[in-house]
């Protein structure tokens, strides 16, 4: 009688777990069909989100294989690359017969796939925590494949934090090195040394809670600085997206259009009004980050001032660096300056 149970027992586990795989692959063929749905759209953020989760459900060389054209399609081709390399991997150690033809297409986009090696100076603190797009890195010196476009580095120590966004082009390989500012380096110190730092100028007279004293204008400048910051970020972006949709514009032209305006075919007709769509659109954000930047200084220019104000403390007159945006016939950038 036991043993009867047994087999039974194994029979139902065997048969739930047989319409699980079944359901599983059922979902995997469902989510394929509506990525190839979404892709023929060019609704690709879309279309690459249901590939991933097809794989997930039901992983394969094919699966897998889905999602790095997918991504390079929607031109994230960081992330088309590292999933053709995962395909090829697998294909190697299963001897597919794929793997030859999945490493062309790795060798295809190796030259064209962005690199940002990040690092840190010698006395960096220990306990400075790095994120490249919000996700934790630890390996420093080496490179990081990522996508074109911006990319956003964030690091922090204890409550002081600093962030900087990196663009990257097709092709492109970038070397950053951390600036650790003084304060974050001090909250990187050992606690006992808290105490020793942060004294702003008392006059001399040792007066218990000058530090508290009010700075005439300290806010109005603080949201200068606020403002002409978002200013700065927004210009940065723009500078970004014009650049981009050059690019894609040329290669329309090149690739769809025989080098001329008005010999594109439909691919080129699309690629190209994308191109000029997106441009309008860096142009938008461009006129608005200069204005917050012009809004920004008057606002700072414009906060009264007073005796208190020799009571900044160092990181407000730090502050008063700018950073500017700078446009060229043959790009655009940002001249960074101030006093030090």
């Amino acid at each position: 009688m036991k043993l009867v149970i047994t087999l039974v027992s194994i029979l139902a586990v065997c048969s739930v777990a047989g319409v699980a795989h079944a359901d599983k692959k059922d979902k995997a063929d469902a989510l394929f069909k509506q990525g190839k749905k979404l892709m023929g759209e060019k609704r690709y953020a879309d279309a690459c989100e249901a590939f991933e989760d097809s794989y997930k459900l039901d992983p394969g060389i094919g699966a897998l294989l889905n999602v790095a054209k997918c991504f390079e399609e929607w031109g994230k081709i960081g992330r088309a690359y590292l999933a053709y390399q995962q395909a090829e991997k697998l294909a190697i150690e299963s001897k597919d017969p794929r793997a030859d033809k999945i490493h062309e297409l790795v060798e295809a986009l190796d030259t064209q796939v962005p690199r940002l090696t990040i690092k840190l100076p010698k006395d960096a603190p220990k306990e400075i925590k790095v994120t490249l797009d919000l996700k934790v890195i630890t390996n420093f010196g080496e490179p990081f494949v990522v996508d074109p476009g911006p990319h956003t580095i964030e690091y922090s120590v204890g409550d002081q934090k600093k962030q900087k966004v990196v663009p990257m082009d097709r092709g492109s390989e970038n070397e950053v090195t951390l600036d650790i500012p003084k304060a974050m380096m001090e909250a990187g110190k050992s606690s006992g040394g808290a105490g020793g730092g942060s004294k702003p100028d008392d006059g001399g007279d040792g007066t218990p809670g000058t530090p508290d004293k009010p700075v005439p204008g300290r806010s109005m400048r603080i949201g200068g600085i606020a403002l002409a910051g978002a200013g700065v970020l927004a210009i940065g972006v723009s500078s970004v997206m014009t650049l981009s949709a050059r690019g894609k514009y040329n290669d329309a032209l090149d690739m769809y259009c025989n080098g001329m305006t008005n010999g594109c075919d439909a691919m080129g007709l699309d690629i190209t009004h994308d191109a000029r769509s997106t441009a309008n659109t860096a142009t938008v954000i461009f006129l608005l980050g200069t204005a917050a930047v012009g809004g920004g200084v008057v606002l700072y220019l414009l906060a009264p001032k007073g005796a208190a104000a020799a009571a900044e403390t160092d990181e407000e007159q730090a502050s008063s660096r700018y950073l500017v945006p700078s446009i060229t016939s043959t790009g655009a950038g940002l001249v960074y300056g101030g006093r030090y």
